[in-house]
């Protein structure tokens, strides 16, 4: 599925892009949908932005400004990000009590920036103003008698000003005049759509699986409870493993009994490979097929590369390979929150190691660019005809486990 956000920037008083504010957006329509309730538009904000997104992307390393409802400021809804992310925007439409107050006051000591947004000089603020770093200011609403007032009063006090809704140069050099510290409206840039693919539920549990067998202790019981516990999850892995690609002795009828047969390598072979499948569903299915030869090539090739105790960390190299075409999302993105070693982490980023060398000859081998096969094998002494060995041998054994899917 789908999903939106729209960022706007916030310049400093030099032009630079210091922050952005995060905005929903319920499609491609770059407009608030005024319908929407406000709690559940700053849950998809915050769910998107951390999951579907990622801040890095989103934001570029710079700061987050996110309004948050009442309800989910009290809810503690702001420390799902780091402090140093996030800038904490409350609207003025909220009830200012001793409840809010004090919450205020633990994100303010917890590091957290905190910011009155549209905020037109009503006075019921003034008891947050302790704890509040930057009131932004609608110059929409606000013409120069009220922005002079609140800069006046509030500027002496340490708070930090924010001219939103800038529309003309007249408007900047007005807000530039009056001491203002930072821009944000139509004049610089409108709004910039911004969309990515969502993950469903099932996809985190493959990674609350994938996590578990990366543990130094993996828990078999946590990874049998996660897997009984959603019923897809559950017909995958017994109509796989009763598959002749994955097991021939018997048949399994529990989830126990296959996840204590299979072992932890093979459960992280076929987590991350059925949810591979499952995020590829509206791809062409030759994109799977291939990311599939990949995996079990680089398995294999994982002995010839003299690692064959990672060779099921090779699978995931070869599985992960194509992740991003997948996903139509930045590869570090993608990859940089994987429960993955750094060296395998790496070597999908393009890290010159012993992974990426496997990572290249597949590539090489893939696109018959022979001249360049030849140079890998040779350097890492490898004898040619087994190479060709283990490419065929995949191609077999991924078509066969593609068709069991």
């Amino acid at each position: 599925m789908e999903v939106f956000l729209a960022r706007q920037p916030i310049f400093d008083i030099h032009k630079k892009v210091i922050a952005y504010e995060i905005l929903y957006r319920s499609g491609m329509k770059n407009t608030y949908d005024i319908s929407i309730n406000g709690d559940l538009a700053t849950a998809s904000v915050v769910i998107d932005a951390l999951i579907n997104f990622g801040m890095g992307q989103l934001t570029s390393g710079k700061k987050a400004f996110i309004n948050f409802t009442r309800k989910l400021l009290l809810e503690n809804l702001p420390t799902l990000f780091e402090a140093e992310c996030l800038t904490i925007e409350i609207l003025e439409t909220l009830d200012v009590d001793d409840l809010l107050i004090e919450k205020c006051k633990e994100f303010k000591a917890k590091g957290y920036t905190i910011a009155l947004d549209d905020f037109v000089g009503d006075e019921r603020f003034d008891a947050l103003i302790p704890y509040v770093d930057i009131i932004k200011v609608d110059f929409l609403v606000l013409k120069t008698a009220g922005r002079k007032y609140v800069a006046e009063k509030y500027l002496p006090l340490g708070v930090e000003l924010l001219a939103e809704k800038v529309e003309t140069k007249e408007d900047l050099d007005e807000a530039i005049a009056l001491g203002y510290h930072y821009f944000q409206g139509y004049f610089f840039e409108k709004p910039i759509m911004c969309k990515t693919k969502s993950l469903d539920v099932t996809t985190y549990r493959y990674m609350e699986i994938l996590n578990e067998t990366m543990s130094k202790e993996p828990d078999f019981n946590k990874m049998s409870n996660i897997i009984k516990n959603d019923f897809s999850l559950t017909y995958k892995l017994l109509r796989l493993i009763n598959s002749p690609a994955f097991f021939t002795v018997g048949q399994i009828t529990s989830v126990n009994h296959a996840v204590s047969l299979l072992g932890i390598n093979e459960i992280r072979k076929w987590a991350t490979l059925i949810m591979l499948r499952d995020i590829s569903v509206d791809k062409p299915d030759e994109l799977v097929k291939v990311s599939l030869v990949r995996a079990i090539f680089a398995e294999r090739l994982a002995e010839v590369f003299g690692i064959k105790e990672r060779e099921t960390e090779a699978f995931l190299l070869g599985l992960f390979s194509l992740i991003d075409t997948v996903m139509e999302k930045p590869l570090f993105d993608i990859i940089e929150p994987l429960p993955l070693n750094e060296d395998l982490k790496g070597a999908i980023l393009g890290e010159n190691n012993i992974f990426h060398e496997i990572l290249k000859l597949l590539k090489y081998y893939e696109s018959g660019d022979w001249n360049r096969v030849i140079g890998v094998i040779e350097h890492n002494k490898i004898e040619p005809s087994l190479v060709n060995a283990m490419y065929l041998s995949s191609v077999n054994e991924a078509t066969k486990m593609f068709a069991e899917m």
